[in-house]
């Protein structure tokens, strides 16, 4: 079971990072008859740390150091496959450049959780979000009718205001 994160842990994960550039990202997909179905999750792996693991349930997100593991069957239900994310995806723009700040975006809810981050990196901003157990994943901010029931919070984990002036 996935505990939700008051954001204590995910900003610890984060300001490890700080500094490091994005090596590679690994994902893995669902698979169905052949097609791609959908993201289930994904690792960034910066230099000399652990890969962090980006997992969303509901509108929670999960980070985790994690390797990735193996693809595997899943019989009639289709197959999980694990491999290095390939253009087209946005992500892949990331890879190279240095991750310099991040924001903590939260579900509008009574618990306090985490649902998403926005990743500051040298090159553009990443929005990651888990929002009904889909991705929202853009450079620069999500828009706010993508996810309105999530709002980003008004100090980067390095304490610097946002959004930038």
């Amino acid at each position: 079971m996935l505990t939700p994160d008051d954001g204590t842990k995910t900003t610890a994960l984060l300001r490890a990072r700080l500094g490091l550039t994005l090596d590679s990202i690994t994902e893995e997909s669902h698979w169905y008859q052949g097609r791609r179905s959908a993201l289930l999750r994904f690792w960034l792996h910066f230099q000399r740390v652990p890969a962090l693991r980006l997992h969303g349930t509901g509108d929670r997100l999960h980070l985790e150091e994690s390797a990735p593991g193996s693809s595997y069957d899943m019989g009639k239900y289709g197959e999980s496959a694990i491999c290095a994310t390939q253009a087209p995806s946005l992500l892949t723009r990331f890879v190279g450049s240095r991750l310099n700040d991040a924001v903590l975006i939260r579900e509008s809810s009574t618990e306090p959780s985490v649902s998403g981050v926005l990743l500051e990196f040298d090159v553009d901003d990443l929005t990651v979000i888990s929002s009904a157990d889909e991705w929202l994943i853009t450079s620069g901010e999500a828009p706010s009718d993508a996810a309105p029931h999530h709002h980003i919070e008004t100090v980067t984990i390095t304490g610097q205001p946002w959004p930038r002036r």
